[in-house]
């Protein structure tokens, strides 16, 4: 029995070996393996490395912002009192400002009830006057304005079907429906009030980049629109070579260039749907931020800030106004007695007011430029004051 056994082991000895043989070539074959991948992963690394200069960097012929992410820009559920307001947030930043979004602060406004539905425009002021309907959606400025748009309801009845869009002022019988904020009532804000404006689309529009010569409170009453911030500092920048191929950025400035398209100074040579930061590379370093404002929201715009204003699809209404800050806030008109208990409507003051130069408003002397603006009890309508009287009448006829 004994040697029945050994023999058996004897015998089963080579396939032992074999199996101890196979399982080692195979493991050296996975150690090969492992080596060669090792080797191609690092051989593509290095290919990456070196051809990185030529895949087109992040964002390139994406939608405006997408190199980089935004930063949202101040939430308040509050509308802050005039001087917080002027001192945080107008005067703030060695006096570039600081954009806040006040949530909510037009939602009691009659233009949030009355212009709720087309319906109701058509209805409470179908024939009332509008300055301006543009074509184009998507800003160009030079799509031109639409012929025969002369009322709300010409614009009403056409523009669900087109692509139109109204830039227009606040029409007369509208502006009791729009509230100055709260944190306009004192300080002198008031006295330097340029123009007001109402935007209305059928959803999509796309500004070009731009900034404005005023601080801007806007408010939105029906749609969603995402406002994009870009500092001032990068004014320099920006705009240095404008209308040329060595501008990194696209600047046109049609006061230099008359042959340049559209009005004004903006980014007119970029597609804010697919930016080219091949042809455009500087917006790679570019930092941004953003609101997304809801019906019922205002957002402050301090002068000079480049911005980007794209609307989600839907019915689309926003009501800005353009003022020229206080040079110095004014806080003897905040006293208890001299204050207002609450805020005019649009309808209550008049406008009109520049500056002789810069970007703030000073109460001219010696006659010199125009007078500040005033503004009467709250449904009063605006004073008879020399603002007033001085354009009364030109030639005999009423202005």
């Amino acid at each position: 029995q004994g040697l029945s056994s050994n023999v058996g082991r004897l015998a089963a000895l080579p396939a032992r070996r074999a199996a101890a043989r196979d399982c080692a070539l195979m493991a050296a074959r996975r150690r090969r393996q492992a080596m060669l991948l090792h080797r191609a992963l690092a051989l593509a690394a290095a290919v990456g490395a070196v051809g990185s200069e030529d895949a087109p960097p992040r964002g390139h012929l994406e939608p405006f912002g997408g190199w980089a992410a935004g930063t949202p820009i101040e939430e308040r559920p509050d509308v802050p009192e005039p001087e917080e307001f002027y001192t945080k947030y107008c005067a703030s930043d060695g006096g570039a400002g600081k954009p806040v979004v006040f949530r909510g602060a037009a939602s009691g406004m009659g233009a949030a009830t009355h212009w709720a539905t087309d319906d109701q425009l058509l209805e409470r002021y179908k024939g009332e006057k509008v300055s301006q309907v543009e074509y184009n959606l998507k800003e160009t400025r030079s799509g031109g304005n639409v012929p025969n748009m002369r009322t709300l309801g010409d614009f009403v009845q056409a523009y669900n079907a087109s692509d139109i869009y109204m830039v227009s002022s606040v029409p007369k019988g509208m502006l009791k429906d729009m509230d100055f904020l709260p944190c306009l009532r004192c300080g002198g804000f008031l006295r330097y009030l340029d123009v007001n404006n109402m935007w209305m689309g059928r959803g999509g529009s796309k500004s070009v980049i731009h900034y404005d010569d005023q601080d801007n409170i806007n408010c939105m009453l029906a749609g969603r629109k995402r406002f994009i911030f870009m500092h001032p500092s990068y004014k320099a920048t920006f705009e240095a070579h404008p209308n040329s191929k060595d501008n990194k950025f696209g600047w046109v400035d049609t006061d230099l260039d008359r042959s340049a398209t559209g009005y004004g100074a903006f980014m007119g040579n970029l597609d804010v749907d697919s930016v080219d930061l091949i042809k455009y590379p500087g917006w790679r370093d570019v930092q941004w931020s953003y609101v997304d404002l809801q019906p019922g929201d205002c957002v402050y715009i301090p002068y000079q800030w480049y911005h980007q204003v794209t609307a989600e699809p839907g019915r689309s209404i926003n009501v800005h106004v353009w003022y020229w800050r206080p040079a110095k806030f004014d806080a003897a008109s905040c006293a208890a007695d001299a204050a207002p208990a609450v805020s005019p409507t649009f309808a209550d003051c008049s406008f009109g007011y520049e500056p002789l130069g810069g970007h703030l408003g000073v109460i001219p002397k010696g006659g010199r430029g125009k007078p500040p603006t005033r503004c009467g009890a709250r449904g009063a309508g605006p004073p008879l004051g020399r603002a007033r009287r001085r354009r009364r009448k030109v030639g005999g006829e009423e202005l």
